[in-house]
């Protein structure tokens, strides 16, 4: 069953408030099942404003969820971690409707590596 992006906000909300109870893998989950767009440029915003910001609470996920916010850069052609972090520095001025929210802006900040994007990206490359 697929999250809808309502129950993506509301599962924000409840991470940024400390309310929620949901188990690290009901989290990916949720994340995994949610689809921002069918357009990849707008899916890689969406998916980074959701996992950055979960991320910064829970960082914990990164490894699962990094997997998750990639792909729609990988399949635009970025497949390696230089242009995924370039791709970021210019994601972190958006003001689209997915833009990065505070703490996910914070979490990008201190977190951009390319150790974390070159372990997704062969992830994704072993996929193929």
């Amino acid at each position: 069953m697929s999250t809808n992006f309502d129950e993506i906000m509301t599962l924000i909300y409840s991470i940024e408030s400390h309310t929620c109870t949901a188990s690290d893998q009901e989290i990916i989950q949720k994340i995994h099942s949610w689809i921002p767009s069918y357009t990849c440029p707008t899916a890689a915003e969406g998916y980074f404003m959701v996992v950055s910001t979960v991320l910064h609470f829970r960082p914990q996920l990164e490894e699962e969820l990094l997997k998750i916010a990639i792909e729609p850069l990988y399949y635009l052609g970025l497949d390696n971690a230089q242009d995924i972090l370039s791709w970021i520095k210019q994601y972190q001025f958006s003001k689209g409707g997915y833009r990065p929210r505070k703490n996910g802006l914070q979490w990008l900040k201190a977190n951009s590596k390319v150790e974390q994007f070159d372990k997704a990206l062969r992830y994704l490359k072993d996929l193929e």
